[in-house]
């Protein structure tokens, strides 16, 4: 998990983990500022999402519904985008992805023939805006060797460029790289797209192979 740092004052983070039903959690976030507060921050929603996460196998709407009251709770005024994914082996090789999504960057399918599409169905509120919105998940079924990619805005959005222009880059750099390896893979896109940024970047990577043998590269650019 290689970490370059900017700054101690990152807001952006990533996770992944087991959890006890035998899924695999994987999650993105990015707490707003660039201040020591915004690590902070980011540092406590983390370790409570963690522990939700493992404590309750519910679905990541849920979790991401109690981890917004709980954190409003203890630590109000502060806001902060994130995705909360489960990942589990389905049948014939395939992998069962059922996320929901508090108003982050779309997650990006790459397929193995080069078909990519952003998962982005169930964009809803920021943490810490309304503890009272309801939150909406989205299921979706990857195919053997699919590769999930999940970044902060620090990866796509640039002074002066449109951002639909550089999603529709991305898209299309990993297309031309969905053969790959996923280290290879990985290297590319931050090649391509890791440079010129004033902003922080995580960017997390799945790659679902067989059942039981999901692979992970996780990046971060503070």
């Amino acid at each position: 998990m290689p970490h370059w740092g900017r700054g101690a004052g990152s807001g952006d983070w990533y996770d992944g983990f087991p959890l006890p039903d035998d899924a695999s959690a994987l999650i993105i976030g990015d707490v707003i500022g660039h201040d020591a507060q915004a690590a902070v921050t980011m540092s406590q929603l983390r370790n409570m999402l963690r522990a939700l996460a493992c404590d309750r196998q519910d679905p990541p709407s849920d979790i991401l519904r109690r981890l917004d009251l709980i954190s409003d709770t203890l630590y109000p005024g502060h806001v902060a985008s994130c995705i909360h994914a489960r990942l589990e082996a389905s049948r014939h090789g395939r992998w069962h992805l059922h996320f929901s999504n508090a108003e982050h960057p779309p997650p990006l399918l790459v397929e193995r023939d080069g078909d990519t599409s952003y998962l982005d169905d169930s964009h809803v509120l920021l943490l810490g805006v309304d503890t009272a919105q309801s939150r909406s998940d989205h299921e979706e079924i990857l195919a053997p060797a699919a590769t999930l990619l999940l970044c902060t805005d620090g990866l796509i959005e640039r002074p002066g460029e449109n951002v639909e222009d550089r999603l529709h880059r991305l898209r299309e750099d990993a297309a031309a790289h969905a053969r790959e390896s996923l280290s290879i893979f990985c290297d590319e896109i931050l090649a391509d797209f890791g440079t010129g940024s004033t902003d922080d970047i995580a960017s997390p990577y799945a790659c679902p192979r067989e059942p039981g043998t999901a692979l992970w590269r996780q990046e971060c650019r503070a």
